[in-house]
């Protein structure tokens, strides 16, 4: 698959994942914890395939640099998780919110500089 492929793929993936954490936000004041965990666990599933996919692109300049991103993204989904498992329910929602989605916005962003 060409690097166009490949982009829209990440994209799609991103897409995806954002997707899944916007409607985690909506659903975590009426799940239980066991519920909400399984969420984290379908959002840590979603960043894998992310991972894989975004690390594929061949030659491009900033590997290293979606590499720095996603990790970062992964380590505040973690801490998300650990903070539901915590009951921390208002912190987990405010990295999802505050941190998490617009953190991945950004790096769909700077997929395609100007």
């Amino acid at each position: 698959m060409n690097d166009g492929g490949m982009f829209k793929r990440v994209i799609f993936t991103c897409d995806h994942l954002i997707n899944e954490m916007e409607e985690s936000l909506r659903k975590m004041e009426q799940n239980s914890k066991e519920q909400m965990l399984q969420l984290f666990e379908q959002m840590m599933g979603s960043y894998e395939q992310l991972e894989i996919t975004a690390l594929t692109i061949d030659g491009h300049r900033q590997k290293g640099n979606i590499k720095a991103r996603l990790t970062r993204v992964k380590r505040e989904l973690q801490d998300a998780k650990t903070a539901v498992e915590f009951e921390q329910y208002e912190k987990a929602m405010e990295m999802l919110e505050y941190h998490l989605i617009p953190a991945l916005k950004r790096f769909q962003e700077g997929l395609f500089p100007k």
